[in-house]
C-alpha cells in the first residue's frame, strides 16, 4: 500500500509511525512474529517505504526500541542516593519495556559484532548521562566524596541490570531492585568515592 499525496507524510511523521508499528507487532506477535509487511500494514504505508529505511527485521526493531527509550523524558534525581539509584533502575526497565528477553536474544542471533558493539555503546552512554546526574546530585548533598566514580564502575550497574534481563529471564523485580541497591551498589559507589559506609 503506496501512500497518496494527499496523504503522504512528512518523513519524521513516517518515522515515528514504523517506530510505534514495530513495537505493537513486538508486543503482540513477538519478535519471531515481526515482519516487513506487518509492520507497513500497520504503519499505513508499503513495504518499500519500510525496506528503504531498514536492512533487517533486526535492525529496525533495534531502532524502535532504541528510539522509544531516548525519547522518555528523564526522572529527576533529587536524593536521597539510594532512593534515586533504585529510581534509575526503574527507569531503565521502564524503557527497555516488559517482556523483550526474546527479543533481545533474538536481536543478538541475527546481527553482527558490530552491530551489538554499537547498541552497547549507545545505551551505554545514554545510562551513563543518567548515572551522572545521580552522582552529582549525591556528590551536592556530600553523600558521595569528591573522588570521580570510575568509568568502569558505572559500566558495572549498566551490566548488573543487563545481566538479569538477558540471562535471569526478564524484568527485575522490587525486593532484586533494592537488595542491588542496598547491598551492592551504594557501599561500592560510598567506597570509591572515598566514603565510609555506615557500619
Amino acid at each position: 500500500m503506496s501512500e497518496s499525496p494527499a496523504r503522504r507524510r512528512r518523513a519524521e511523521e513516517l518515522e515515528d509511525a514504523i517506530r510505534d508499528a514495530v513495537r505493537e507487532e513486538l508486543d503482540e506477535r513477538g519478535y519471531a512474529g515481526v515482519t516487513f509487511e506487518g509492520v507497513a500494514r500497520r504503519a499505513g504505508t508499503s513495504k518499500p517505504v519500510v525496506y528503504r529505511r531498514y536492512d533487517s527485521r533486526a535492525q529496525m526493531v533495534i531502532d524502535a526500541v532504541i528510539a522509544r527509550g531516548f525519547s522518555m523524558p528523564r526522572p529527576p534525581f533529587v536524593g536521597p542516593l539510594r532512593d534515586d539509584l533504585v529510581l534509575f533502575m526503574r527507569s531503565v526497565m521502564t524503557r527497555i519495556g516488559k517482556g523483550r528477553v526474546q527479543t533481545f536474544r533474538g536481536v543478538i542471533g541475527e546481527v553482527d559484532d558490530a552491530t551489538v558493539a554499537h547498541v552497547a555503546r549507545v545505551t551505554l552512554e545514554f545510562a551513563n548521562g543518567m548515572l551522572d546526574e545521580v552522582f552529582a546530585s549525591a556528590r551536592a548533598r556530600g553523600e558521595l566524596g569528591a573522588a570521580p566514580v570510575p568509568p568502569r564502575v558505572a559500566g558495572s550497574i549498566v551490566a548488573l541490570l543487563r545481566h538479569y534481563f538477558v540471562f535471569e529471564g526478564g524484568d527485575v523485580g522490587s525486593d532484586a531492585v533494592d537488595e542491588i541497591v542496598d547491598q551492592v551498589l551504594v557501599p561500592l559507589l560510598k567506597s570509591v568515592t572515598a566514603v565510609p559506609t555506615d557500619g
